[in-house]
């Protein structure tokens, strides 16, 4: 018996808040100390209070959703060239192969940009755009990715157009300071989740056992969400660039 894996990235904003309060509340029922986890929950528990807080002041601005829908548009591109680039390194055309290679130090060199705060990560979309349409525009062409490029171009120069306007200046702060807590309170629930899994091979399940089986009803839960979701939006960029040029093999 473990707890069950959950990729809490995919959770939008609210469904994070409501999967963290639901575990929040199965720890305090079971307490932390007949879990075994007081020092990480002592650690979880201020970021549980921070996240809802950061969630009530977005909840108060009316603007700050479209941000955030073109935060996540902008990654969900750069996540699309990535796969599309992925895929190619299997083709069997060497052209095609060697454009991947050139392509892919770049993507290598920039690390996940998506983790980056907002500022951050326009900065780093503006230079990898400039990098790839300069050096390396031909290994796009062979690739078909050169619209992929631009409209990533496009997305980023939206969105710093969006947040440099004043009107959003707090919703895009309360949307940054969220992105940041989740990172941190995804850290501090793993280390929960491994202390515990621990315990139960060392210990036995015995003592864990109803309170794995909640909670991993709910992971399932969540899990189906996600996976409705993907099934609804999901767009192959692996398809995407194969109709756009031929050149890369579904």
């Amino acid at each position: 018996m473990e707890i069950d894996v959950i990729k809490l990235t995919n959770l939008r904003n609210e469904e994070h808040a409501q999967f963290q309060t639901n575990f929040n509340d199965l720890v305090r029922k079971y307490t932390p100390a007949t879990l075994g986890i007081e020092p990480q929950y002592t650690s979880y528990s201020p970021l549980y209070a921070a996240e809802l807080n950061a969630l009530g002041v977005i909840r108060k601005s009316v603007l700050t959703d479209e941000i955030a829908n073109m935060d996540t548009l902008r990654d969900t591109t750069i996540a699309g060239l990535k796969d599309a680039v992925s895929s190619a390194g299997r083709h069997y055309n060497a052209d095609i192969v060697t454009a991947v290679k050139r392509v892919a130090v770049v993507f290598d060199s920039y690390g996940n940009i998506c983790k980056r705060n907002y500022d951050a990560e326009t900065a780093a979309i503006s230079n990898l755009v400039s990098e790839l349409q300069g050096n390396h525009a031909a290994a796009l062409t062979t690739l078909g990715l050169t619209e992929w490029v631009q409209q990533l171009e496009t997305q980023n120069k939206n969105f710093d157009a969006l947040k440099s306007n004043r009107y959003y200046e707090n919703a895009a702060s309360a949307q940054q300071n969220m992105k940041l807590i989740r990172t941190d309170i995804d850290i501090s629930y793993r280390a929960i989740v491994k202390r515990i899994n621990a315990l139960i091979e060392v210990n036995g399940e015995t003592a864990y056992s109803l309170f794995v089986k909640e909670l991993n009803e709910r992971i399932a839960a969540f899990n189906i969400l996600i996976a409705q979701r993907k099934g609804r939006t999901a767009v192959s960029p692996k398809t995407t660039a194969a109709s756009t040029s031929g050149a890369i093999a579904k």
